[in-house]
């Protein structure tokens, strides 16, 4: 899988590297483990997960709020927003691009100190929460998506703690 980076805050230093390395730890357990199987869940569209890519977008809190305000309604900052390009228009078998993550570090870090992560470890969990929205996990729908993606969630982040550290 093909990871694109643009980090595009400056007040949280991040390892890009890691990033990287999350997500394609989390992709090869979701197709190994059969929970993707080449399909988006939401769309029904057919597509090659390792052969996909995703961007990866990080951005510092103004930027956030503006993407949630105009993406969602919501005139507030966020950690995580996922930009499916699954979902919509009618696509080809294969999709090469899966879509979006951008993050907030600044809310990751406050997240992290609330939780008792690191912010590494913060970072992993939203990533993975944002691959899952990608791929078509959406645990706003119903309580059952919901306790799907957060079994989901632990899932894969058990696999990107043993494969990453």
């Amino acid at each position: 899988m093909e990871v694109s980076i643009r980090n595009r805050q400056r007040t949280i230093k991040t390892d890009l590297s890691r990033i990287e390395a999350v997500l394609q730890a989390a992709m090869c357990r979701l197709t190994a483990g059969g929970k993707v199987r080449g399909r988006n869940l939401a769309a029904g569209r057919s597509f090659d997960p390792m052969k996909a890519s995703v961007g990866v977008m990080l951005v510092g809190d103004r930027e956030m709020r503006n993407l949630n305000r105009v993406y969602r309604g919501r005139d507030s900052t966020t950690d995580v927003l996922s930009f499916s390009q699954l979902e919509g228009a009618p696509s080809p078998a294969y999709t090469p691009e899966l879509g979006d993550i951008v993050i907030s570090p600044a809310q990751a870090s406050s997240q992290a100190v609330e939780r008792g992560n690191t912010l590494e470890q913060e970072i992993d969990l939203l990533l993975i929460h944002g691959l899952l929205h990608l791929v078509g996990y959406d645990h706003e729908k119903n309580r059952y998506q919901e306790k799907k993606m957060k079994a989901m969630e632990k899932e894969l982040a058990g696999a990107v703690k043993k494969m990453v550290g």
